[in-house]
Formats: structure tokens, sequence, C-alpha cells
């Protein structure tokens, strides 16, 4: 029988792992290219899998066309500044195309290369992780439950390391993500038009399900905003996402002070495996509210933050690589990803999801 031949793009990384012990543990078939500018790294976790379905190569995201060569699905787990430079090697090499999301700016140029991979006969899905991905597709599950017309759509996720002390300093992802969330201006929808808000606005405190619990959220930017309020003709739509005051006003005394993104990306997180646990919850109308609820894992040797962005990631890709999800041209998740299939497939990778009206 036939392989399917995968490529995950920064597959030494954090999510780039789980997404490849994914697509290991539930496509037989697979065969996967753990694609990373650190070879080394690459090749290391590769081996560390055993088997021959698995292994490590260098690629530069800049240009890694020549990685992507013979593969059936690239999943992109750089830096959402890749994104564009990746999609055009993904049409050059004939390769259909998942990200986990490009802070709303680059996931509105990323559309624009909808014609483009439409002509090819190939799929794009742009930012089909948690948040964005999970999100997306429960807000349109959502809006579907109310007779398919909504006014007000408010997605908020909160997460919580339940094994750091108060006083750790430390990110839980992406330094270059989380910098940018707190420093670049949020994007809000309000009667029906975007609004530019000032970063650090919005403060909410939330009550999530336990162990999560309280916490304060804000507006960040964020990829949802780019694409549900007008693909469920919206009113209003509107994204928060927890993080501690302390921790904010840290970040900003030592951006102050000198620090950058790389300074940022060497804080190391308490010792041992992770333990902790993260809730996604879109809420419409004030009527009915989704939620996906995670947990870490042992078995995945990966925090709750991790398996609910590469899981969502992989299986989509698996779809991709089977023919099973074939609609050319470049997507957001809402449009093309059905939310039961989705559903099942995350609770067999011990994701939960809740739907309660209000």
């Amino acid at each position: 029988m036939k392989a399917r031949r995968y490529v995950v793009l920064g597959g030494a990384g954090t999510i780039g792992r789980t997404v490849v012990r994914d697509l290991w543990m539930f496509d037989r078939r697979a065969e996967i290219r753990v694609a990373d500018f650190n070879e080394e790294a690459a090749v290391r976790f590769a081996r560390s899998l055993s088997g021959r379905r698995v292994r490590g190569v260098f690629a530069d995201a800049r240009n890694c066309r020549e990685a992507l060569a013979g593969a059936d699905v690239v999943v992109n787990c750089t830096q959402h500044d890749f994104n564009l430079r990746v999609m055009a090697a993904a049409l050059k090499a004939g390769v259909r195309y998942v990200d986990l999301g490009g802070l709303f700016t680059w996931t509105r140029r990323q559309l624009r290369w909808h014609r483009r991979f439409e002509r090819a006969g190939l799929t794009a899905v742009l930012g089909m992780g948690c948040a964005p991905g999970i999100t997306n597709v429960m807000s349109r599950h959502a809006v579907e439950r109310l007779g398919g017309r909504a006014q007000t759509l408010k997605i908020r996720v909160g997460y919580r390391d339940l094994r750091a002390p108060p006083t750790a300093f430390y990110f839980p992802y992406s330094a270059q993500t989380i910098v940018e969330e707190l420093t670049l201006p949020a994007y809000v929808w309000r009667n029906g038009r975007w609004l530019e808000v000032p970063a650090g606005r919005g403060w909410e405190r939330v009550v999530f399900p336990p162990p999560v619990g309280p916490l304060w959220t804000l507006w960040t930017r964020h990829s949802e905003l780019a694409t549900l309020p007008t693909v469920l003709r919206l009113k209003n739509c509107d994204f928060k996402v927890s993080f501690d005051r302390a921790f904010v006003r840290e970040v900003h005394r030592r951006l102050a002070a000198g620090w950058t993104v790389g300074d940022f990306a060497k804080l190391k997180p308490p010792p041992g495996p992770p333990r902790d646990a993260e809730v996604a919850r879109v809420e419409v109308d004030g009527r009915l509210r989704v939620e996906c609820r995670v947990r870490s894992s042992r078995r995945w040797e990966a925090g709750a933050g991790e398996l609910d962005t590469a899981c969502p990631a992989a299986a989509v890709a698996q779809w991709l690589a089977r023919g099973e999800l074939n609609r050319p041209g470049v997507w957001p998740p809402e449009s093309v990803v059905p939310y039961e299939r989705l559903r099942a497939e995350l609770m067999r990778r011990g994701l939960r999801f809740v739907e309660v009206r209000l």
C-alpha cells in the first residue's frame, strides 16, 4: 500500500514534536519528515520514535521547497511570519498545506492566495490549532445550533500551569507570539467592522471550569478575528486570552530594559513533566457556550497547550493526505472542517468537549 508522506516543518520544536507523534500514532502508513533548521535536534527526535517511518532532515523555512519534494502534506509549525514563504514552497512542490495561525495580519495576506491554490488543485487550511482552529470550528457549530444566525460571538481561552509557583516567570508558548500579543494593537469586530484597539486593553475576569478556574483575560491580536466575523456574518466578535497581570507588567518592564524575543525564549519552565490545563470557550449571543477542555498528558509527553494546538493540525493533515478533505483553495477552519468529525478525532486523543445552554 502506498505510504502517505508528511513534512512537519519546525518538527523539532515543542508543537512540531507533538504533531509528529500524532501522525506516527494515528496513521500507520505515514512516512514523516521531521524538518527543522536544527538538523541535529530533528534527527535525534526522529530516532527516538524508532522504526523507518520517521526521519529528521534539515530545512530552512525561508526556502524549503526541496524539503517538501514528494510530500502529500506539509504541517507548518514555524512562526507566522514564515507562512507565506512556506505556502509558496508548497504551491511549487504541489503539496497540501496546514498551519497554526497568522496572528490576524498574516492570515489576511494568506487568504489572498486562494485562487492560486484553487487553480493548482491544492487545499490549504489556515490556523488549524486550538486558537485559532478549534475555536473557529466550535464557533461555526454554535452558530448553526442557534439556527445559523447570530449577533455576538465571544471567544475566551484560559490556561493554568498547575505546578508553577506564583513567582515563576517563563513563557508557556512561543516567546515571539506572546511579545507580539502583548505589544501589538488588537482587533475587535464591532457593529460590522474591525476596530483596532491599543495593546493591553479589555481586561476581564473570566470564570473557567476547574482546574483552570477564574483568570484575568485581555484582548490580543488573533487570527479568529480575521475570518469568523465575515464567514458567520456577525455583528460583534472579540477574542480574549488569559494573562496574569503581574506577568504582563514584568514583560513590559523587561522590554523597556532592553530584553529581546531571544532573551525571553531562553527562559525555562519549572522542571519536570508538564502539569497544566487549558480551556477554549466560545459563547454565542449569551445563549450557547461550547468548550474544549484539555489537560497535560504523560503518554504524549506534552502539555495542554501543545496537545490542543498540535492534534487538530495533525488530524486535518491526515484527512488531506487520505483525500478525505479535498476542497482546493485557501480556507479558514470554519469553512471546511466539520465540527462533529473534529470533535470525535480529538476525543480519541484525550480532549473533552462540553456544550451548555445558557
